[in-house]
């Protein structure tokens, strides 16, 4: 046991419970794991945060709704936990609830911290081109994603990058960052490597319709559309002949040679891609479904005169 336990879990999502695991392989001790109902989303859910508390020995709290429950704020009252670490927790945590923990509640957060608070920061960072994104323990404050930043590594962002590049790295990336801001707050409960602020870009949800292609914009702007909307979420999307496309990977094309109104099919690129005009430059589509079926780009038409449209 550390100077900074016994330790309580906040969240939801494989990262939560792959922090959790490293961080009890790493000697520290959960007094318990709080959880919420399954999510479509997550493959993780409460039967494996209940095997999970069964090893390590701790209680568990699945919370169906906002709020924190009268018997968690018991239960932590009663272990007189010194932390907590939170991941994907949808709900706001209270300030009578955080001040229950002596170093805090740490929270992982994607994003630049001051700016790209809130909700899809991934997404954001990638559609405004940002060349890098970090993943940040901070200190959980009543202010939205206000408090001290504590441990943080960054994650390159480039032409290359899709959204689900950057949540995979930033699971690889998460266990060791709780570690080590747990650590750091052991030595020095005052350490920070960025001081908190209320200042800073505050992001919002970005919906399914959101990934709808508007050709007539540049190029670029419409590959990182692509790559900020990419899997895990629904994918950018157009519609060519009356079927909706979603488009799942594309980039940049060189060819210049052409004149032709935004979202018309310049035919066949490298391989089986597909170039589309934009309103400045071209699109190469690389990949691409028509419903549940991935399909060949280049089999999307044949025709010269063929169009891609808002519907």
């Amino acid at each position: 046991m550390t100077a900074v336990d016994p330790l309580v879990a906040i969240g939801r999502s494989r990262l939560l419970h792959d922090s959790v695991e490293h961080l009890a392989a790493a000697g520290h001790r959960f007094a318990a794991i709080v959880t919420a109902p399954p999510s479509p989303e997550y493959d993780v859910g409460p039967a494996d945060f209940a095997a999970q508390a069964d090893r390590l020995g701790c209680e568990l709290f699945v919370v169906e709704k906002g709020g924190v429950p009268p018997e968690v704020s018991a239960a932590v009252e009663r272990h007189g936990p010194a932390a907590a670490v939170s991941v994907n927790w949808q709900y706001v945590l209270p300030g009578p609830f955080l001040d229950l923990f002596p170093h805090g509640v740490l929270n992982l957060h994607l994003g630049n911290l001051p700016d790209y608070k809130g909700n899809a920061t991934v997404n954001w960072s990638i559609l405004n081109g940002e060349n890098e994104i970090h993943a940040n323990v901070h200190r959980m404050a009543v202010e939205l994603d206000a408090g001290d930043v504590i441990a943080r590594a960054p994650i390159p962002l480039d032409d290359t990058t899709y959204v689900g590049d950057v949540l995979a790295r930033a699971q690889e990336l998460a266990p060791d960052l709780f570690r080590q801001a747990l650590e750091r707050l052991a030595e020095d409960p005052t350490s920070c490597v960025v001081p908190g602020s209320t200042a800073g870009l505050r992001c919002y949800p970005r919906l399914p319709e959101d990934g709808l292609i508007d050709w007539t914009r540049p190029a670029g702007e419409v590959a990182r559309l692509v790559r900020a909307s990419s899997r895990p979420y629904p994918g950018a999307y157009s519609f060519l002949g009356g079927r909706r496309i979603t488009v799942w990977r594309a980039a940049v094309s060189d060819r210049t040679d052409f004149l032709a109104v935004p979202g018309h099919v310049l035919g066949r690129g490298p391989g089986s891609t597909l170039l589309v005009a934009c309103g400045d430059g071209a699109l190469e589509l690389q990949e691409v479904s028509v419903g549940e079926d991935c399909v060949e780009p280049a089999g999307l038409t044949r025709s010269i005169r063929a169009r891609f449209s808002s519907s």
